[in-house]
């Protein structure tokens, strides 16, 4: 078997003040160098504030998606949320690189902020196995069988 090709993908999440939170998603590969960042408000699951930076790109129009990530100011984090991502960032108006780097960044943040509320002792563990057993109950197959 021969290599042809990698891709790598990096997710950070970030604590800037209680209850807000960064995101910090990057993709590099042979053609692509993009940098996204996303602010949230998580008692809200509100996206305050959003930025893509296209560093390296494979062809020159590329980088006009950046500004596109005003659209996703204001947006709720929800079970609609990918599916208006995919309004704004899939076809011919859109770039499924920045919609790949969405896709494991935002949704997913929640299992990293309440994990982190139990780790720092701002939730008890009760709560927690009792929001994934209501109101995430249907966020994943593992929920769903509890």
């Amino acid at each position: 078997m021969k290599k042809v090709s990698s891709r790598n993908f990096n997710v950070d999440y970030f604590e800037k003040e209680k209850n807000i939170w960064v995101v910090k998603t990057q993709l590099a590969d042979e053609h692509h160098e993009i940098g996204m960042e996303i602010e949230m408000d998580m008692i809200e699951m509100i996206i305050k504030d959003a930025t893509i930076k296209f560093n390296k790109f494979p062809l020159e129009h590329c980088a006009l998606i950046e500004e596109k990530a005003e659209k996703l100011k204001g947006m709720k984090v929800d079970n609609e949320f990918i599916k208006n991502s995919m309004k704004i960032f899939m076809g011919a108006k859109g770039c499924p690189n920045v919609m790949t780097l969405l896709n494991i960044s935002v949704p997913g943040i929640i299992y990293y902020y309440y994990p982190y509320k139990l780790k720092t002792g701002e939730m008890k563990y009760e709560q927690w196995d009792n929001m994934i057993r209501t109101d995430l109950k249907d966020a994943c197959l593992a929920h769903s069988m509890l």
